[in-house]
């Protein structure tokens, strides 16, 4: 078992947002959560990505828990263990293609990431194009791009919010492919939030939040 969660609490100044989610995600396969807007989808992701704490519950990973993590533990266990692809894509104009993916190697320790930087591009479609600035890029390109910097340390865990939703469906469909392929190949435990049921479709469970808490769906 890769990722596990236990009865996951949270709750802002006079909101329940999750009231006691439970989860359990294998390496290699896709969790796909769908729900409406509000329902605490991207509070859930940021808890299970350690961006915040949970009032309560159990997240473990590969049998460590993180839950109780200091700051600072859970920094440096998010920047090597965890991968984020979200729908803004999140790069930064001011480097190349390339410098946007060797960031994570940086922050998770990688002394020479440049190797799996260059075969991830090649695996994207990419290959060449490491020099570019991400401003020349499509909006498919880009989000291949920080599927690429997401990867690059090969996550235990990958993160997706809503990652097709500024792309059309021809390119949505392909980027949602290699997320995929990808994180399958490397035996990621792949947790997707998204409205599309299409895009749902492609997981290997569906499940739905609502109530505070997850639902399975067909």
């Amino acid at each position: 078992m890769r990722l596990e969660v236990l009865g996951l609490k949270k709750s802002y100044p006079g909101l329940e947002v999750l009231t006691g989610v439970d989860l359990a995600v294998a390496a290699g396969e896709v969790v796909a959560i769908r729900g409406q807007s509000g329902t605490g989808k991207s509070t859930l992701l940021h808890c299970l990505g350690l961006l915040d704490r949970a009032d309560a519950g159990v997240i473990r990973l590969d049998g460590q828990d993180l839950a109780g993590l200091t700051s600072a533990a859970a920094a440096g266990h998010r920047a090597r263990r965890i991968g984020f692809v979200f729908q803004a894509f999140h790069l930064l104009p001011e480097f190349t293609v390339r410098e946007n993916i060797l960031m994570s190697a940086r922050t998770a320790g990688i002394v020479d990431g440049g190797p799996r930087a260059d075969d991830l591009l090649a695996r994207v479609g990419l290959a060449g194009r490491g020099s570019q600035s991400v401003t020349t890029l499509s909006g498919g390109e880009r989000q291949r791009v920080a599927l690429c910097r997401a990867l690059l340390p090969r996550p235990a865990l990958l993160l997706a919010d809503e990652p097709t939703g500024n792309l059309d469906p021809a390119t949505a469909e392909t980027v949602l492919g290699l997320l995929l392929d990808l994180a399958r190949a490397d035996g990621a435990a792949v947790v997707l939030v998204t409205h599309d049921p299409l895009v749902a479709a492609r997981a290997d469970r569906r499940l739905e939040l609502a109530q505070g808490r997850l639902h399975q769906r067909g």
